[in-house]
């Protein structure tokens, strides 16, 4: 007589953790692809995040689609690191579309939008990485819009994370290199990192 009763908590846990659909807006997240487009940068851009609203790390989404009028017009690639990216057309901003995610626990999500940057493995020298950082101000500047832009604090420099898990930049997690350092005509040997903004 205990099987089914084991049978029943167990399909409760395994109820509980099951993803749900999150429901949002395609044009907010257009709009701010459609001001990168007009930046005009080439390293710098915009990731797309479901943040944990206690503060520990990323939510995880399973999948997500890009839908109209309930039919699924794109899907949404969801990369390891909890990025999720959305195709940049005008066309599902003017049909209104929307964007499914399928989340664990989404009431306790929230969307969280970074600027970055990503750089593949080799030798990357400071030039490169200052016109990372001068991108990344100036996408900080569009961002603000008018007036914000002129109250956007200077970047400090850049933080440089591992692309992929387990790897270390120098033997440490991350890498900071302020704008002293940047300055400095040197190259760097690195595996794949993204790149954000030191405010």
């Amino acid at each position: 007589m205990k099987m089914p009763l084991i049978a029943t908590l167990l399909a409760l846990a395994a109820t509980g953790v099951q993803a749900e659909s999150l429901a949002l807006g395609y044009s907010g997240f257009y709009k701010h692809m459609d001001t990168v487009a007009k930046a005009r940068v080439e390293r710098a851009g915009l990731g797309f995040y479901l943040s944990r609203q206690d503060g520990q790390g990323l939510c995880h989404v399973e999948s997500g689609d890009v839908m109209v009028a309930g039919e699924r017009r794109d899907r949404v690639e969801v990369l390891p690191h909890g990025q999720f990216l959305l195709p940049f057309d005008k066309q599902l901003d003017l049909d209104k579309a929307v964007v499914m995610l399928e989340v664990e626990q989404p009431e306790r999500c929230d969307i969280s939008i970074r600027i970055q940057a990503e750089l593949p493995a080799g030798e990357v020298n400071a030039a490169e990485l200052r016109q990372v950082r001068d991108e990344m101000q100036r996408l900080l500047q569009k961002m603000a819009g008018w007036p914000g832009k002129y109250f956007v604090p200077e970047l400090k420099g850049l933080h440089l994370s591992p692309a992929e898990p387990g790897q270390r930049l120098n033997g440490e997690d991350r890498l900071e290199l302020s704008d002293q350092q940047l300055a400095a005509e040197r190259s760097l040997t690195l595996p794949a990192v993204r790149i954000s903004p030191w405010l």
